[in-house]
């Protein structure tokens, strides 16, 4: 497990920055580099990179998870988008790219027991890996004939956890070049309706039955859970304790803190924690968008005490609907919940669908691949190639910030976002400070991550 730096160690390497530094600075709409960060060409052979928090990858990992709209051949897209909106991929280095095995875009994987069907996931894998990216598998949702149901929503029976898991065993031996596997979605199905909580001990049991059954087949395989949903609230909730996560930006359930504790004592084995959520609750934000960030700070902490697995955000919803704010300011509040979750001790940090629209608020990577002209890099695709390679070592926050502002600095780099909209001075540390507009994200990347 990698520990972020502290604020100290950031600070040093900070005023030890090289001059020939990589320069990117980003304000509304508009992009400015200095010099080229590069990127990969998205034809060839497939290449299978390193993940997040492993020795030979990155510290830590921007990423997201594609859903029903996306950068897809066929009725209905434009071919020249699709292959713009590949580039874009293809721009940012080691992204983890999660794809789930049913719904969300892609048929039932097992429509009649013993029947498989994985064209559509191959493809999704195959998009992914052609384009630089990491593959990463979230076992969900299951065949119907495991649920009775078509909803996505719902849980295998216990009396089909095993298939689920010879489903699951089935696809990662189909896809050797995937090494990691998330098992299942937000606990979705597992609520015990009578007593008011999470059905976790329904969750383990399934969740140990796919993890020995991937584990027999495919011992390199890293397999994580119980992606835990973490949505914050505008008041305590039921069965809350004083030690219970809460702040300025709102205040956990007690009762999803207990089904992952429950999980971390009771599964068969685990290479990773996956969890997700806002960071403002559904009722809407209390905060400022900055201070909202600050959750997923809160719970690495709470999760680090408690596990030295490495933490992956499969989803953070971080714009909340009507929200108004204008593409370089979104991109910048994304790029500091980045900076959080890294600075906290994360290894990954996923956005949902990266593809602009679909009644999705955050902001995508691209725009539209149903229109031509479609598939163009949003303000955030130009930020995440520099970023990507100052997350590539860890990353400490530099205190004394400005409101609004955070910044943070490791080996790699450093990088600093204004998340107003009002001109702000971000301290560097020392006498070092840079001056940013409303909306914009400096970063610096060293030689050492060139």
């Amino acid at each position: 497990m990698r520990h972020p730096h502290s604020s100290r160690m950031g600070l040093a390497f900070l005023e030890a920055l090289v001059s020939v530094a990589v320069l990117v600075l980003v304000t509304v709409g508009v992009a400015r580099l200095a010099v080229s960060a590069g990127g990969r060409a998205g034809t060839g052979a497939p290449v299978v990179l390193a993940g997040p928090g492993s020795a030979t990858g990155p510290a830590f990992s921007y990423g997201f998870d594609f859903a029903a709209q996306g950068p897809y051949s066929g009725p209905g897209a434009d071919a020249q988008a699709v292959a713009s909106a590949r580039h874009v991929m293809s721009s940012v280095p080691a992204m983890a790219e999660d794809t789930s095995i049913k719904d969300w875009g892609l048929p039932d994987p097992e429509p009649t027991p013993g029947r498989f069907n994985l064209a559509a996931l191959a493809a999704r894998v195959n998009l992914i890996t052609a384009t630089g990216g990491v593959p990463v598998v979230t076992l969900c949702a299951a065949p119907e004939w495991m649920t009775g149901s078509t909803s996505p929503d719902v849980a295998p029976t216990p009396a089909h956890y095993h298939d689920f898991a010879a489903l699951a065993a089935h696809v990662a031996r189909s896809f050797p070049q995937v090494r990691y596997f998330v098992v299942w979605n937000e606990l979705k199905g597992f609520w015990n309706t009578a007593a008011n909580t999470w059905d976790y001990q329904h969750y383990t049991q399934m969740y140990n039955d796919v993890y020995t059954a991937i584990k027999r087949v495919r011992p390199d395989a890293l397999v994580g859970g119980p992606y835990a949903p973490t949505p914050p609230y505008a008041r305590p909730q039921p069965g809350d304790l004083p030690s219970t996560p809460h702040g300025d930006w709102g205040y956990l359930d007690q009762r999803v803190l207990t089904a992952i504790s429950y999980w971390l004592v009771n599964k068969a084995g685990a290479d990773f924690l996956a969890v997700d959520g806002p960071d403002f609750p559904v009722s809407g934000p209390i905060t400022d968008p900055l201070t909202a960030t600050q959750k997923y700070a809160a719970v690495d902490q709470w999760l680090r005490r408690r596990t030295p697995l490495p933490i992956w955000w499969m989803e953070t919803h971080i714009q909340p609907p009507a929200s108004g704010w204008p593409a370089g300011r979104a991109a910048a509040i994304r790029v500091a919940a980045l900076i959080q979750a890294a600075g906290s001790g994360a290894v990954a940090a996923l956005q949902w669908q990266p593809e602009q629209g679909d009644g999705i608020p955050d902001e995508g990577l691209w725009t539209s691949t149903q229109y031509p002209g479609g598939g163009q890099p949003t303000v955030l695709a130009q930020l995440l190639p520099a970023a990507s390679r100052v997350f590539r070592y860890q990353v400490g926050l530099i205190p004394g910030q400005p409101s609004g502002v955070i910044a943070g600095a490791g080996r790699g780099g450093a990088i600093a976002a204004n998340t107003t909209s009002h001109p702000v001075t971000a301290r560097l540390g020392g006498d070092r400070t840079v001056q940013l507009g409303p909306g914009q994200v400096w970063i610096t990347v060293s030689a050492a991550s060139r």
